[in-house]
């Protein structure tokens, strides 16, 4: 085996560097053949000479090979076996039998090579092209040096390629290939050629199979779809299934079912794959064209090439667009009435064969049958619904309760009595003709809009018939003089109208009117049953009027008393809250439960700058409202101050006094300005914004809110009054600070906050001795100058507080005993600069002791804090005064110290003693 490897003779597969190798078994089975000529016979064989063991193969060869092509099997697993076989038998390299597929030629067998190494190859490419185009075979010697070759296995150095024909028709190529160059001769193209003979034959046998299977199948398709459509009453879903299952039993790529109307126009109700654009092209069926030779000759006929066939030039550009190649058409026929037409397209060229045309001659016979029994049920259908919607229209139409219920009910319902592409439903009002109702099915009668569709009395046809109360039909309404068109729509559509009155009592409550695109849609029998149902339609929306009222009435009565019972619960909840703030807060969220608003602002009168400054907004425009500050003599809340009364404006854009902010610009709404008003005149305007045209406050609304303001009123003067007192309980009457009762609830939150914070307590040096030698009233100058000056020493955060008598007390947040010695000292030398009065009293010099304590290290309660604060100030006073002494420092004192209570000098507080 290496000997033979090495002449060339045996493939192999060099594993390792030691020179192991590795042989397909297939090569060597091949290799050792012993009907494959020796060495010695090679020679005899070049010359043309034939063994008798090679004739004995080739005769059993193609023995078996008749054998396998003329039994009735699975032509792919035939051609497997013959190539398989073909290898066995004379040790090729590989075999492979390939198919011609469109415009590539794909492998169907191989024998020797996986079928995935053999891609698809175009017609025109490689020596298997060449053997297709020249209906002959090749061998190529020697594969490298012939142009033609196409290398797709690297091991091929010599090929035959045969091709496989039906009559003249090339059907594929059988090919065998040897890995020496020279290794296929002239028996070997001879055998290949006959074998291909036989593989013709059986693909011709295949394909004829095929065919009659494809007849009997589509001869039972065609009796199930028969059956199937036949069954079935609803036109749409007959054409539906005529077309997919057309599509299904003929192959087709792209179908459409075309139906004739009464105009001799063309619609196509079920497409698959065809453009709208082309449907629009041949729906007329120009001539000359396929279609219009079907229906002339009302037989099924077909093209191929439709694109470049005389009897397509009257479509030949829309077909070309399209881009499909075969077109076969079937005319719908029911006894002489031609219904419309059947057609089927192929994107590739599909030759129709008579039994084709003749099944789809059938089934567009078996279809025809179908749609005519369609439209006779429909026609009887449409009947029934008639009079049972007549029948049963007054009952349903006078259970509604309003007038656009009715309107919609007859849009919805209508179209069971009469077909339209459009209805509109119109209210006639005084001079008014308003839309009610309206729905378009088609075309432009989809994008209508209410503003469109309003009318006056004798304005344009529908005008007309509120006018006079008479029915119309207008064939043709675009030539009718009377029509007018509506604004934003075209004015040259062909377009069919019935119109009714809706009369009761000899009073013209409303118009109906039908549409539809085309001309002379409608008939007599239309009108009439448009008329019978206006009648009803009159008589619910009369009814509909009445209760309308009954309930307007009821609804508005409803509301006052619910509005009144809320405003009573919103005038209690309101006198009960004390604080201006949750009062401003109450009088928005309760006013938003009684009256819909798209903007609130409540402006205060400032008297002293005469400007009106907003001090609440809620709603859309709420962050603009705050920024906008009008004087009190100008705009709608100006105008109310100067008045004294409330304003309702029903239209923004028409009432002067209006000022829009300059950020929005004029808009169309609302607004109600109310006064709030205090113990001394107007305190400020509630102003109320509906946003939008036609949302207009109702005069109900506009006396609930003036109700509801002066409830807020007096809510807002006893909570302001409320907070003045409790302003003057909680400060010194003297200095104006917080007093002694403020420092022991700020002490104790800060405690309770358990944050660092010092305490600072200050104590005037001498000042006994001070109102002895000044008197008590410059001691009181004194102590509301400290207080001055006391405010101004300390920082934004810190608090000072008036503990008692010359004791003042400070609270400084976050702060440790380093940071609260700095505003301690700051504070002192504060003090060291005050002055009073002249003379010798403007020459004492006033100074201070200062004890300090920081919470949690010199103490974790208020108490402890307290009494480590002030052991720490009479540390101070003891040391020598005007100084500052840390609790830390002052923890020498005895234990048995307690802090002084306030300095009792100060007179009782008035507002206090009023509030006990």
């Amino acid at each position: 085996m290496r000997a033979w490897t090495d002449q060339g003779r045996l493939p192999c597969l060099r594993i390792n560097t030691r020179g192991d190798r590795r042989y397909l078994l297939a090569d060597l089975e091949a290799f050792l053949q012993p009907d494959r000529p020796a060495a010695s016979e090679a020679p005899a064989q070049a010359a043309g000479m034939v063994t008798s063991d090679r004739r004995a193969t080739e005769l059993r060869c193609l023995a078996e090979v008749a054998r396998l092509t003329a039994r009735q099997s699975d032509l792919d697993a035939t051609l497997s076996e013959v190539a398989a076989l073909l290898r066995r038998s004379f040790g090729y390299r590989m075999v492979a039998i390939s198919a011609v597929s469109g415009e590539v030629v794909r492998c169907r067998a191989a024998a020797g090579v996986a079928r995935r190494r053999l891609p698809p190859m175009r017609l025109d490419a490689g020596l298997s092209g060449a053997a297709l185009h020249e209906r002959r075979p090749i061998l190529a010697g020697d594969v490298l040096s012939d142009p033609r070759y196409v290398q797709l296995l690297p091991e091929v150095r010599s090929e035959i390629v045969v091709p496989i024909l039906i009559g003249h028709e090339p059907w594929g190529v059988l090919v065998a290939s040897d890995h020496r160059p020279g290794a296929l001769l002239e028996m070997d193209l001879e055998l290949l050629t006959t074998v291909s003979h036989q593989l013709g034959a059986a693909a011709e046998r295949a394909r004829l199979m095929a065919r009659v299977q494809r007849q009997l199948h589509q001869a039972e398709a065609l009796r199930r779809i028969s059956a199937d459509i036949s069954s079935k009453l609803e036109l749409s879903r007959i054409l539906e299934e005529l077309v997919d299952q057309a599509m299904v039993l003929f192959g087709a790529d792209r179908a459409a079912v075309l139906l004739r109307h009464a105009d001799g126009t063309y619609t196509a109700p079920v497409v698959r794959g065809l453009s709208q654009a082309y449907l629009d092209f041949v729906r007329a069926f120009p001539r000359p064209s396929l279609s219009s030779e079907a229906l002339t000759s009302g037989r099924a006929r077909f093209v191929v090439d439709y694109a470049h066939d005389p009897r397509g030039a009257g479509v030949r550009p829309a077909t070309r667009r399209e881009g499909f190649d075969t077109v076969a058409a079937a005319p719908l026929i029911a006894g002489a009435e031609v219904l419309g037409l059947l057609n089927l397209y192929h994107d590739r060229p599909h030759p129709w064969d008579s039994a084709e045309l003749d099944t789809l001659e059938a089934l567009a016979g078996q279809a025809s049958i179908a749609i005519s029994n369609a439209g006779s049920y429909a026609q009887t259908a449409t009947w029934a619904a008639q009079l049972q919607s007549i029948q049963q229209l007054g009952t349903r139409l006078n259970r509604l309760a309003t007038v656009q219920e009715v309107g919609w009910a007859i849009c919805s319902e209508l179209n069971q009595l009469i077909d339209y592409h459009n209805v509109r439903v119109y209210r006639v009002e005084g001079e008014d003709v308003l839309p009610v109702a309206w729905r378009g099915e088609i075309g432009e009668y989809t994008g209508e809009v209410e503003d469109q569709l309003k009318l006056k009395v004798g304005g344009g046809i529908t005008g007309w018939v509120a006018a006079h109360g008479v029915a119309q039909y207008l064939p043709d309404a675009g030539h009718d003089a009377r029509a007018a068109t509506i604004p934003g729509t075209s004015d040259d559509i062909e377009e069919s109208m019935l119109l009714a009155p809706m009369r009761y009592d000899d009073r013209v409550l409303g118009v109906i009117v039908l549409s539809k695109l085309g001309l002379h849609q409608f008939g007599a029998e239309d009108l009439r049953l448009l008329e019978i149902y206006a009648s009803f339609a009159a008589q619910a929306v009369s009814n509909a009027d009445a209760t309308e009222r009954l309930q307007a009435q009821s609804a508005a009565l409803e509301r006052r008393i619910r509005s009144q019972g809320e405003l009573l619960r919103i005038t209690e909840t309101m006198l009960t809250q004390l604080d201006p703030r949750v009062v401003l807060d109450e009088i928005v969220e309760r006013l938003s439960a009684i009256v819909a608003f798209d903007n609130l602002v409540i402006d205060v009168h400032d008297e002293v700058h005469r400007v009106m400054r907003p001090l609440v907004a809620r709603g859309i425009h709420a962050d603009l409202s705050l920024s906008s500050t009008t004087d009190d003599h100008e705009a709608l809340t100006g105008w109310v101050v100067q008045h004294a009364q409330a304003a309702l404006v029903p239209d923004e854009l028409a009432d002067p006094r209006v000022r829009p902010l300059p950020e929005i610009g004029p808009q169309a709404g609302s607004l109600m300005a109310v006064p709030l008003r205090g113990r001394d005149g107007i305190s400020g305007v509630l102003t109320l914004e509906r946003l939008g045209e036609g949302r207009v406050f109702t005069g109900e609304e506009f006396e609930l809110v003036q109700l509801f303001a002066a409830q807020a009123s007096i809510a807002m003067q006893n909570a302001e009054a409320y907070h003045h007192v409790e302003l003057r309980a909680r400060t010194d009457g003297l200095t104006g600070l917080s007093n002694h009762t403020t420092f022991r609830e700020a002490l104790a939150r800060a405690v309770a906050h358990e944050q660092r914070f010092s305490l600072l307590m200050l104590d005037l040096d001498d000042f006994k001795d001070y109102n002895d030698s000044f008197g008590h009233p410059a001691g009181d100058e004194l102590l509301q100058g400290l207080a001055t000056v006391l405010r101004g020493a300390i920082r934004e955060a810190d608090s000072v507080y008036r503990y008692g008598g010359d004791e003042f007390a400070f609270l400084l947040p976050g702060t440790d005993t380093s940071g609260a010695l700095h505003v301690a000292d700051k504070i002192r030398q504060a003090v060291g600069l005050v002055r009073a009065g002249s003379g010798a009293q403007a020459e004492r010099r006033i100074t201070c002791s200062i004890g300090l304590a920081t919470f949690p290290p010199d103490g974790t309660s208020a108490d402890e804090l307290l009494l480590a604060a002030d052991r720490a100030a009479y540390a101070s006073k003891r040391g020598g005064r005007d100084r500052v002494t840390t609790a830390e420092e002052a923890r020498g004192l005895p234990d048995r110290y307690v802090p002084s209570h306030p300095t009792p000098v100060d007179q009782p507080d008035e507002a206090v003693a009023t509030i006990a």
